[in-house]
């Protein structure tokens, strides 16, 4: 039986926040890796969490010189990591970038941007490694023996949930979400309309994570915090249950942490998120997600 795994390298969403309070659930922003034997390397998104990644690629596996890199989207926590990923320094490497389609300017001008001398010493023309991009909408593709679907996320930039399936496994990545809501008020013929159409696309994130092996799954508000966070582009705690039950996920990883959050309190909101699924009898097994965690799919 084909085996992935799935390892965190950063969690945390909006900056990273070293330190004493973050220690247990680690300070890196978001950057996921998937392995399984004999394929490419699989990275979702460049937060700070892919600067030690890079160094153990080049230091424990030089055999694997193919690296996919498949971006959410291109906010600032989600990118901010990849001038300092190693394997960019050496030749050798093959490195594609996935990543959504912008309007205004390519993935390659966005990330070179980044790199110019008013930002960064090393420009992207002076990199070792031979570099792809490839824009993505809602599609599908293969990439070795991994079937790969995205989705449309509801965020304030252009933002794609992925789903990865091997062996008849799937492992689907969803952060940056916030449920669709009607943020028009109530009442009129066109607010019909509307709810309609939230409806709709609600249905359709529901059907794209429906049956996942492993969920990894933007939660960085509790329930109390939402209202104050509405349309900022991140789902919350009862409404992601709500989803979880509904959808048949067999593992639900919190992810894309608050940074205000401590340890103590993000064990709190795991525990209590637990606690509810034990007395639904849920099936699903629900954890929030560390740094340097590793989960068998």
């Amino acid at each position: 039986m084909a085996i992935m795994n799935l390892r965190f390298w950063g969690v945390r969403g909006s900056i990273p926040v070293p330190g004493q309070d973050t220690a247990i659930y680690g300070g890196n922003t978001s950057c996921v890796q998937i392995a399984t034997d004999n394929q490419s390397v699989l990275i979702l998104d460049a937060g700070t969490g892919i600067r030690k990644l890079g160094l153990e690629l080049v230091t424990k596996h030089k055999d694997k010189k193919e690296v996919h890199l498949f971006l959410s989207h291109t906010h600032w926590d989600h990118i901010q990591g990849l001038p300092f990923f190693a394997p960019l320094y050496i030749p050798g490497y093959s490195i594609t970038i996935y990543g959504p389609v912008h309007y205004e300017k390519s993935l390659e001008q966005i990330l070179d941007r980044q790199m110019e001398y008013t930002y960064f010493p090393v420009r992207v023309a002076e990199l070792a490694a031979k570099i792809n991009y490839h824009s993505l909408k809602e599609e599908k593709l293969s990439i070795g023996d991994f079937s790969v679907s995205t989705k449309y996320l509801n965020h304030p930039v252009l933002c794609l949930g992925y789903k990865f399936e091997h062996g008849g496994k799937s492992i689907t990545y969803c952060t940056d979400h916030e449920p669709y809501i009607n943020i028009f008020g109530n009442g009129g013929h066109s607010d019909e309309v509307v709810r309609t159409v939230v409806a709709e696309q609600n249905k359709g994130f529901d059907n794209f994570i429906r049956n996942s092996d492993l969920l990894v799954l933007d939660t960085q508000y509790t329930e109390a915090e939402y209202p104050s966070h509405i349309s900022w582009g991140h789902g919350y705690t009862s409404r992601n249950l709500e989803i979880v039950r509904q959808c048949n996920v067999k593992k639900w990883a919190l992810f894309h942490h608050d940074p205000d959050r401590s340890d103590a309190d993000e064990k709190k909101i795991e525990e209590s998120l637990q606690r509810q699924g034990g007395e639904e009898k849920l099936q699903t097994e629900i954890f929030a997600a560390k740094e340097g965690m590793i989960v068998e799919v």
